[in-house]
C-alpha cells in the first residue's frame, strides 16, 4: 500500500490541512478510499437519479452542478458523475481535485468524443480544453478565489481575512489540480 503524499507542508501553502484538495492528497489511503466510496454511494442513489429525473435542476441545483457523462477508459461503460462547475468567460469550468487521478478525467482524456454536459435541463457535447499552463491555471484559480471566496475556503484551505491573492503562494495547488474548459460548439 503506498503512502501519503509525505511532502512537508508550510501554513501558508495551500492547499491547507482540512481542505478537500488537502484530504485528497495527503490522507492515508484507507481514507481516501472510505472518502470515495461514501460520495460514489451518495452520488449513485441520491444526485445522479435526482438529476436525471430533473427534479436538482428544478431546484436551481443546475447553477452549481452540472452532469458529466462520459465512457469508462477501462471497461467503456457510460458514466455519470455530478461536478460543481463555474461559468467562466463564456466556457463551463470544472476542476478535479484529485487531479489526473480522476476517473471522469481519465474517461475525458481516453474518449473525448464520447462525453456529454447536461447543465441544468439543457444538454450538449463540449468541445474539451484540458489547462496545462501554470500561468493560465494561476489565472483561473485567482479568479475562482475572487469570486467564489467561501468555496475556495472549503477547497484548499483559502482564508479571505489573512491571505492575499498577489502574496500567496499557489504553486503546490497549481500542480495538484487539473483544471478543464468546456466550450459550447
Amino acid at each position: 500500500m503506498s503512502e501519503p503524499n509525505q511532502k512537508k507542508m508550510n501554513h501558508d501553502d495551500l492547499p491547507r490541512s482540512g481542505s478537500v484538495i488537502y484530504n485528497f492528497h495527503y490522507q492515508d489511503e484507507s481514507s481516501k478510499k472510505d472518502t470515495l466510496k461514501k460520495w460514489k454511494k451518495l452520488n449513485k442513489y441520491l444526485v445522479i437519479p435526482l438529476y436525471r429525473s430533473k427534479i436538482l435542476p428544478l431546484l436551481g441545483f443546475g447553477k452549481i452542478f452540472l452532469l458529466l457523462k462520459t465512457k469508462g477508459w477501462k471497461t467503456g461503460k457510460i458514466r455519470r458523475t455530478p461536478l460543481e462547475y463555474r461559468r467562466y468567460q463564456e466556457d463551463i469550468i470544472i476542476v478535479s481535485a484529485r487531479g489526473e487521478n480522476a476517473a471522469w478525467i481519465k474517461n475525458m482524456r481516453a474518449h473525448p468524443n464520447h462525453v456529454e454536459v447536461t447543465v441544468g435541463f439543457h444538454i450538449f457535447k463540449p468541445l474539451i480544453e484540458f489547462v496545462s499552463e501554470g500561468s493560465q491555471k494561476l489565472k483561473i484559480i485567482k479568479w475562482y478565489i475572487a469570486k467564489y471566496s467561501k468555496a475556495a475556503k472549503m477547497l484548499f484551505g483559502w482564508d479571505p481575512k489573512n491571505d492575499d491573492l498577489e502574496t500567496s503562494n499557489f504553486e503546490n495547488l497549481v500542480n495538484l489540480l487539473t483544471i478543464v474548459l468546456l466550450h459550447k460548439d
